[in-house]
């Protein structure tokens, strides 16, 4: 099975909790992309059969359900098995499929010309999970949609393509469900720095950025402006 060049733009989900069926079996799986004709799908079981030529996907999203038949183009394997992530292509996608699709295309324009600011923050840590183990992260920089954890060990698999953490603050500890949206290597490969996407930010995230953003937010760490950030350095 063979990568197909995308031919549409994809668009990052919310993390839609959908059902896959590769005929004989049907699994709870994440959306984390979608395009016109195609979506992304990650924690598909090692058990789901991509070798079949269509499979059927209910996608649940806000007030809408979708019945799409889908084709396998792509599939990743997690370093530790378990779960893959596979891109499929979607046959005949229906009229209503291509207007969700369009509203998310609005949603990101809208996003993108009102870019949150960012914070780069001290002394901030976070523990994070893979779904298999956890790890302890160090917070370089967050807004009110992401942010950036660093010294993440070389054995976290952020193939999985979500996971949760627990961000350490002196506002009180925030749970977080997280999306990786790119990932760099430091140290000879001995550390990995991730920025992620923040899965329906909780009361107590937009607490915190309240707080950085109020009176400098000190609060009891380092934080410095934007103007003291290192150029061409993006938290999701």
């Amino acid at each position: 099975m063979s990568e197909e060049r995308r031919k549409g733009q994809r668009f990052q989900s919310p993390g839609l909790n959908s059902t896959l069926s590769d005929g004989n079996s049907a699994f709870i799986v994440v959306v984390d992309d979608v395009s016109k004709t195609g979506m992304g799908v990650s924690q598909v079981p090692e058990d789901f059969d991509e070798t079949v030529n269509h499979c059927f996907a209910l996608i649940n999203a806000p007030l809408e359900k979708f019945t799409l038949i889908l084709k396998p183009r792509w599939v990743h394997s997690s370093s530790k098995g378990k779960f893959k992530r596979i891109g499929f292509h979607i046959d005949d996608p229906p009229v209503e499929w291509i207007e969700f699709v369009e509203g998310f295309k609005e949603k990101t324009r809208d996003e993108s010309e009102r870019e949150a600011a960012r914070h780069r923050v001290l002394g901030l840590m976070a523990v994070i999970s893979d779904g298999k183990t956890k790890s302890i992260g160090v917070v370089e920089d967050l807004s009110e949609s992401g942010l950036r954890l660093t010294q993440l060990p070389p054995d976290f698999d952020e193939s999985t393509g979500s996971c949760t953490a627990v961000v350490n603050s002196p506002t009180g500890d925030v749970h977080v469900s997280l999306h990786p949206c790119w990932i760099r290597t430091a140290n000879k490969g001995m550390h990995k720095t991730i920025g992620f996407k923040i899965h329906n930010p909780p009361s107590g995230w937009q607490k915190l950025i309240e707080e950085l953003e109020k009176d400098d937010g000190q609060l009891g760490f380092l934080v410095m402006g934007e103007d003291d950030e290192e150029s061409g350095n993006n938290t999701p």
